[in-house]
């Protein structure tokens, strides 16, 4: 196990400790080290490895070329903005008791006949840590009752201390039951599933509830906001998140879309975390808490006594037109849609989640529903123009 590094930054007169931590070294085939370090505005991972067929990326991000690592011999790093989370999808939570924020990522290592080596990096900052001190009037600390009267001697029979796991949340995009990244390309209207969900230590523990969801191009100059305080704008284009065991898992059903100049879209969201479950959300339609019309999104979301984090996440997803599925026959309006290629994912993707691969993997052999009545329509339309 490799030990965190630790640093003190000073800001004005203050002196704040950055802790920065790591998941514990693991080996899977070749032996892989590496090294995190952050400051108040960067996550520095750097990954070695000895294998030189070896490839490293950010989980989701495989191929995105705006979030490469830099590379050397036997070495990769990557440096991430904890400024701008939204560039590379790194995770931001808010503990609202102590108001501590931790910043994490996972970092995956693909090794030729290796299992795929997961790294969890992760930066905390202590509570204030971006607060400035200013000088001020002292207030009088109020005086104890003159009556007080403290026992002489306490007879502490039992002492015990508890704690609960630190929650971990991951997105997913699926399509037919599998997982997609960025190196995978949909069609727009393509029916997609997108996941919410706990790391397994934590699921017995907290509950959460998606307060805030919007889209955006990957230069940010267009977004629309899609969910807003806990309800859907519009079940129509966005369908309501659901949940099937009690809050640990959310799922919203949608079709894919894109920005005009920008083949990747982005979902920027704001999930909170509570104890046990999060208070629902009214939401219309006899819903209640994940998903209402236009018309009946509540001003605020309600206070929830037991919500002890807010997590700002990011996922990427890559739709794009492929050209060389449409094939024009010469002299003739109409041509041929290539249902074979469209759309199709490999049979066998790698999704472990924190350990846990059967709960994004559900295959599906369902094709492409719509890319087969799109075909269809075109054949009976071509059949009805001959017959007259």
């Amino acid at each position: 196990m490799e030990l965190c590094r630790r640093r003190r930054c000073a800001l004005g007169a203050w002196a704040w400790l950055i802790l920065c931590v790591v998941s514990a070294n693991r080996r899977v085939g070749a032996e892989v080290q590496y090294d995190v370090t952050c400051s108040s505005k960067q996550l520095k991972v750097a990954v070695f490895v000895n294998n030189s067929e070896s490839i490293v990326y950010l989980e989701k991000l495989k191929g995105y070329p705006s979030c490469q690592p830099e590379l050397s011999p036997g070495k990769a790093v990557f440096r991430l903005p904890l400024d701008n989370i939204y560039t590379c999808g790194t995770t931001r939570m808010h503990n609202k008791i102590t108001g501590q924020r931790i910043f994490y990522h996972r970092v995956m290592i693909e090794t030729p006949g290796e299992e795929t080596e997961v790294i969890l990096a992760k930066c905390v900052l202590p509570g204030g840590f971006n607060q400035t001190s200013t000088s001020g009037s002292r207030s009088r600390r109020q005086s104890l009752p003159f009556d007080l009267i403290e026992p002489e001697h306490l007879n502490i029979t039992e002492y015990i201390e508890a704690r609960a796991p630190v929650p971990y949340l991951d997105v997913a995009i699926r399509q037919n039951g599998r997982v997609l990244d960025t190196t995978l390309n949909v069609q727009p209207g393509t029916p997609l599933e997108m996941l919410v969900f706990l790391d397994p230590k934590s699921r017995d523990t907290y509950g959460i509830l998606t307060s805030y969801l919007k889209v955006t191009d990957s230069s940010s100059n267009q977004e629309e906001i899609i969910v807003m305080n806990g309800c859907s704008i519009d079940p129509y284009i966005f369908g309501n998140f659901e949940t099937l065991d009690g809050g640990d898992t959310l799922s919203a059903k949608f079709r894919a879309f894109k920005f005009p100049e920008s083949n990747y879209v982005l979902f920027v969201g704001t999930v909170n975390i509570c104890i046990k479950e999060c208070k629902g959300v009214p939401c219309g339609n006899d819903q209640y808490g994940y998903g209402r019309r236009k018309r009946s999104i509540p001003p605020q979301l309600p206070n929830d006594p037991n919500k002890v984090f807010e997590v700002e996440l990011t996922t990427f997803l890559k739709v794009e037109y492929r050209d060389e599925l449409f094939t024009l026959k010469k002299g003739s309006i109409s041509g041929e849609f290539d249902t074979r290629h469209a759309n199709q994912l490999p049979l066998k993707q790698a999704a472990t989640i924190d350990g846990d691969p059967s709960f994004l993997l559900e295959t599906s052999a369902a094709p492409n529903l719509q890319a087969q009545l799109s075909s269809v329509l075109l054949v009976v339309a071509m059949v009805a123009r001959r017959v007259l």
